[in-house]
């Protein structure tokens, strides 16, 4: 008879085995493999309202910013085409805009540039003034996953295999395949022993599964998960090509000499956000939940977090934090996709400081993006959902 697991700890499975869900169909066959009815879900859901009646009883759960406007990036009621975005010096809300159905938004695909070699159906950095009002937009040869301002306002954007160097106004200086945009496909010994277990349990052919696996690691090759900018170097976070973990590269400023200094990251949901502060790297290792603080190396110095869904300090869902900003006096900004779905800020050694934003939500394993304005005052949160980049302010 097999086991009854609730699904908090099938999800904590399959992040801790580095599968990325949107990536695989294997998240169908691992519930099916762990429950035979309802009950597991049920018990899911009674305890995540266990955990919110315990929030709310906590003082320390009170946000000290709400909700003060919202910036309508893409249709909110066929969202997808919002992926990332950074804040840049001036405020000024830099979107990666990339195509959907309806393609982008306001770009002509005749003004896209095309180069050797670029994907079919090119994106867009789209520039806001930090009020929400649509300046500019820059076309691009690529479907722009993330994106990071340098200290002296050179622009790196990645996706599609690529990463580009941008100057201010948006002109295209550089590029860069990534060192795994053309690697070759593998399955690890691990990934090979799960391609065997699978096989037994449904009687389906172990090449048959291996197949669908070789499919979703190819499919990943492309993706650019973050981007981090230091006055020295560039860090380029990728899937690995041989397993559903993810790598850090370091590149120089002109993207050239790509080295490898960080693997084996376990993520979900495709989500690996890596930032910088000064020249250290800082990591939202989502699925281990921690925030790791690393040299130029690789090597780690520091890190904190834990799992938990009552207390603020603890990082809830069965991946969070999912992203971070490092703030310029080196504290950190976490934003967890929820349940809830928050904004927490936490001292540069890790003391957890305070909850800057809530939202009780059902939550999503999605991307969160999250960034300060220059000033401090305002706080933005990526809202995948409805396309769109919440704004959050300090109360009254």
């Amino acid at each position: 008879m097999k086991p009854r697991i609730s699904l908090s700890l099938i999800l904590i499975v399959v992040a801790s085995a580095g599968l990325a869900l949107s990536a695989t169909s294997w998240l169908p066959t691992v519930v099916r493999w762990f429950s035979h009815d309802s009950r597991p879900a049920e018990s899911y859901q009674a305890q995540l309202r266990e955990a919110a009646e315990r929030r709310a009883k906590d003082p320390a759960w009170k946000p000290i910013c709400q909700e003060v406007a919202k910036i309508q990036v893409g249709d909110p009621s066929r969202p997808g085409a919002l992926r990332n975005y950074a804040v840049n010096r001036a405020g000024e809300i830099l979107a990666c805009v990339a195509p959907t159905r309806a393609g982008v938004p306001g770009v002509d695909p005749a003004s896209v540039p095309t180069s050797s070699g670029a994907s079919a159906g090119g994106g867009a950095l789209r520039v806001y003034s930090p009020e929400g009002q649509l300046r500019q937009t820059w076309p691009l040869n690529i479907q722009p996953e993330a994106v990071a301002v340098a200290p002296d306002d050179t622009l790196y954007v990645g996706g599609s295999g690529k990463v580009l160097q941008l100057d201010p106004s948006g002109q295209v200086r550089r590029s860069a395949p990534t060192p795994v945009a053309d690697a070759e496909v593998s399955l690890s010994p691990e990934v090979e022993e799960m391609v065997k277990q699978e096989a037994r349990r449904t009687g389906r052919h172990p090449q048959d599964e291996r197949a669908k696996l070789l499919v979703s690691l190819e499919s990943r090759r492309a993706d650019v998960t973050g981007l981090a900018v230091t006055e020295r170097d560039v860090f380029v976070a990728v899937p690995a090509p041989n397993d559903f973990t993810y790598r850090v590269y370091r590149f120089t400023r002109d993207l050239t000499e790509p080295t490898l200094i960080v693997e084996k990251l376990r993520g979900c949901c495709g989500q690996m956000d890596i930032q910088s502060h000064n020249d250290e790297l800082w990591i939202a290792h989502n699925a281990r939940h921690t925030v790791e603080c690393r040299d130029r190396d690789g090597q780690l110095l520091r890190k904190f977090g834990k799992s938990g869904r009552v207390r603020a300090e603890d990082f809830g869902g069965c991946c969070e934090p999912k992203n971070l900003r490092v703030l310029a006096n080196g504290e950190i900004l976490a934003a967890e996709s929820g349940p809830p779905t928050c904004i927490k800020r936490f001292s540069a050694e890790g003391r957890f400081l305070e909850v800057l934003a809530l939202n009780e939500t059902p939550g999503d394993c999605v991307r969160v993006t999250v960034a300060p304005s220059p000033d401090g005052s305002r706080f933005y949160l990526l809202d995948t959902s409805r396309d769109a980049i919440r704004v959050f302010a300090k109360k009254d």
